[in-house]
């Protein structure tokens, strides 16, 4: 037999920041990803591609810590976006002097997928209300901002 609050275990999941965020994010991904798949993208891959093109010549390493992850995770989605003639890398090797830059058909790609990115945006907006989608959004920052200085 354990000790375990089964009350208290039960109630973790709607009350802890830590479920409710990785719950948000998942359905949130699906969302997006729903939103970009007719152009064989991921809402991961968007994100990148939004990342490369706000800050070109950045390094993978430079990219991650921007992003908040870990490089190691942008190596999968950079390969099969290399592949498909999006981004281009030059440089050192490794994360750390590899950087990174959107071809032609990067930019091109970007462009088009920028209007489908705004209107899944107007949806939620829509869905949510501006000023709750808006606030909801600066909360996530600033709790992401004092969980990092713990």
């Amino acid at each position: 037999m354990n000790n375990v609050d089964l009350v208290l275990l039960k109630n973790i999941p709607e009350t802890c920041p830590g479920f409710q965020a990785r719950a948000t994010a998942r359905a949130i991904t699906r969302y997006y990803n729903s939103c970009f798949k007719p152009y064989g993208l991921t809402s991961e891959q968007f994100s990148l591609l939004v990342g490369i093109g706000s800050a070109p010549n950045e390094t993978v390493t430079e990219l991650a810590a921007r992003a908040g992850i870990d490089s190691t995770t942008l190596s999968r989605n950079i390969r099969s976006l290399e592949s498909r003639g999006v981004i281009a890398s030059v440089g050192g090797r490794g994360r750390a002097g590899k950087r990174l830059n959107l071809t032609e058909e990067g930019w091109t790609l970007l462009t088009t997928l920028i209007p489908v990115w705004q209107s899944a945006m107007a949806e939620l907006t829509h869905q949510m209300g501006s000023e709750s989608l808006s606030l909801t959004t600066q909360k996530m920052r600033h709790l992401a901002k004092i969980s990092t200085s713990l």
